[in-house]
């Protein structure tokens, strides 16, 4: 009996000390990893904003291939969530409280097999040079009594570092996006360079020249891109006060290299409204390439500046369907290029003015 008595004891003493210990024990934890990625700081933002994404990297998620999950709301947006139900890592729930375009997500996690407590998650990108991108990812939050004891035993540094190298990867073997940015952008300087290429230097006879009388001389193509653009990137700044609208995105029926080739076919021929049909008030193309360089610094710097997400996330209806709203703006750009084409077909005329 003694002995049974103390074997009790002893046991009552291995179960308490533990206890013991996790009362002196920080109830808080933080764990963090870092990693250098070689592709552009926007690459890796694009990808590491979406919490499904971490189902390719994440250690956690592909330690159980059989895991449950359910989504709410649209991933890479505040307010999406994602839950999980696993026989080997419990339930829990992440939702995005916080995107910092191009530079932080945030979360808030559950682990709801603790407790009902938010644990604050965030993964990050720093830009180290133009093709090298420092990635951290962690998390800070608070562990009930007695499970502050595994703090002993257990950092998440690891899972995060690894999750990471998963990361790393995956990036490192996809291939790069085009700059989206870059690519409109030295497209609208294109665009102008050619079309100032095509008319300086032109006189007033041969900029109100037309070929045949239903014909546009060159200073009605010239007013009409101005007012076109004008009214045009109008629209897109009153489209961008509303609320996003991905959901539309499955709605898009051109692609972006689509809707350029369309805009520059010349063979396709389109009849303007009435309010873009003008009378040709230049009477000198340098007076005409002024005002549209003035005009378009509002609208480039309106690019440079607009969160390529924002952009691609506010879609619009027009007679010709649905289009977000960088969309639109390489339409503005590719308008120029086919009046630019045809401002070089009237100068290919027989009779135009010497």
């Amino acid at each position: 009996m003694k002995i049974l008595k103390k074997i009790i004891i002893a046991l009552l003493i291995i179960i308490a000390i533990p206890l013991i210990i996790a009362l002196f024990l920080p109830k808080e934890f933080e764990s963090e990893g870092q990693i250098v990625i070689n592709k552009p700081k926007q690459e890796v933002f694009d990808y590491i904003k979406y919490v499904k994404n971490q189902d390719n990297f994440g250690k956690w998620q592909l330690s159980d291939p059989d895991m449950q999950t359910t989504s709410e709301g649209t991933d890479g947006t505040v307010g999406f969530k994602y839950s999980w139900n696993s026989e080997k890592l419990g339930k829990g729930a992440q939702v995005i409280t916080n995107i910092v375009e191009g530079e932080r997500m945030e979360s808030d996690m559950f682990f709801l097999d603790f407790n009902d407590d938010a644990n604050k998650s965030y993964i990050s990108v720093e830009e180290k040079s133009k093709d090298e991108t420092l990635v951290k990812w962690g998390i800070k939050g608070k562990t009930p009594y007695p499970w502050n004891l595994m703090s002993l035993f257990y950092s998440m540094n690891s899972d995060f570092e690894e999750g990471l190298k998963n990361l790393k990867e995956i990036l490192e073997n996809q291939e790069s996006k085009t700059d989206e940015k870059a690519f409109v952008l030295d497209y609208y300087s294109k665009t102008l360079d050619n079309l100032y290429q095509s008319v300086v230097g032109l006189n007033k006879e041969q900029l109100h020249f037309r070929p045949a009388a239903e014909s546009w001389s060159i200073s009605q193509c010239l007013e009409h891109i101005i007012i076109t653009e004008n009214m045009i990137f109008g629209m897109i700044k009153e489209n961008m006060q509303k609320p996003v609208n991905p959901e539309l995105r499955e709605k898009i029926q051109f692609s972006d290299e689509e809707i350029l080739k369309m805009v520059t076919d010349r063979s396709e021929k389109y009849k303007a409204p009435e309010a873009l049909v003008t009378e040709g008030k230049f009477d000198d193309a340098e007076t005409a390439l002024r005002e549209l360089k003035d005009q378009r610094k509002e609208m480039l710097s309106f690019i440079k500046s607009v969160p390529m997400e924002e952009l691609r996330n506010r879609v619009n209806e027009s007679p010709s369907g649905f289009s977000d709203a960088y969309q639109s703006l390489l339409f503005l750009a590719g308008h120029t290029a086919r009046h630019t084409l045809q401002i070089e077909g009237i100068k290919e005329s027989s009779n135009f003015p010497e």
